[in-house]
């Protein structure tokens, strides 16, 4: 089985492309949405709240945990994790698929993966020649996990990033639930969009029944109805509460 995390409804997209690649395997979704937005949160309790997150999943069955948030893969948890499950963080694969030919990388995030410089780190590694700028948008992955308008979403943008519009390579959507808005930051950027959604990871050794199940800390009907309106899925998810 393989568990898949995000703080909110970020993750859906990613969990979606791997259900298309690997549809034999079970699948779980953990949305921690009774503390969503993570980008607020300070290191401490983020690592914490991670802890009893990723375990729970474990606990379900989940052999691989692929931690669809970046917020969270900011705090290093796939090497600090606690557990047996197999942990993986998106920041480096997603860095994997900017463009060679890119120079200029915009990094869009949430303030706290900004504060970390996660994604610097990696892509001085990756390619120290880039010049890379790290913008913090502190208001959007909130928006889209409460559904806000498109117009709402595109004006927002529109006063966030007017002044990097068509001046860099590439821009990295850097927070899962960014791609929900691509078609407000491409009418906006006007510059090539990468996200998380394509990275590569390494197939299952054995298949599944092909089953899935979405569970959430917070409301399972409100995440039911998020499921319907973005992904178009009639899923009953589940609610949990995990205990420390």
């Amino acid at each position: 089985m393989i568990g898949v995390f995000d703080s909110g409804i970020g993750g859906l997209r990613l969990l979606d492309q791997l259900r298309q690649r690997w549809g034999q395997e079970d699948f779980i979704y953990l949305a921690d949405q009774a503390h969503v937005p993570y980008g607020s949160l300070d290191r401490d309790t983020l690592l914490e709240l991670l802890q009893q997150n990723l375990r729970w999943l474990e606990d379900q069955g989940a052999k691989t945990i692929v931690v669809a948030c970046n917020t969270a893969s900011a705090t290093g948890i796939a090497r600090r994790y606690i557990g047996q499950a197999q942990v993986i963080e998106i920041i480096s694969k997603t860095c994997e698929l900017i463009p060679e030919s890119a120079r200029k990388i915009l990094v869009l995030a949430t303030p706290f993966t900004v504060q970390s410089h996660r994604y610097k780190q990696v892509l001085a590694q990756q390619r120290p020649q880039a010049e890379v700028t790290e913008v913090g948008l502190s208001c959007l992955a909130f928006m889209i996990e409460h559904l806000c308008p498109k117009q709402e979403i595109l004006a927002y943008l529109q006063g966030e990033l007017r002044a990097y519009r068509g001046k860099y390579d590439a821009a990295v959507l850097a927070c899962t639930h960014f791609p929900f808005a691509r078609e407000q930051f491409a009418e906006v950027l006007q510059i090539p969009l990468i996200d998380s959604e394509s990275i590569a990871l390494e197939a299952p050794k054995k298949a599944g029944q092909g089953t899935l199940r979405i569970v959430t800390t917070g409301s399972g009907e409100q995440l039911s109805r998020q499921l319907h309106q973005l992904m178009r899925w009639d899923t009953v998810c589940e609610h949990v509460q995990i205990e420390k």
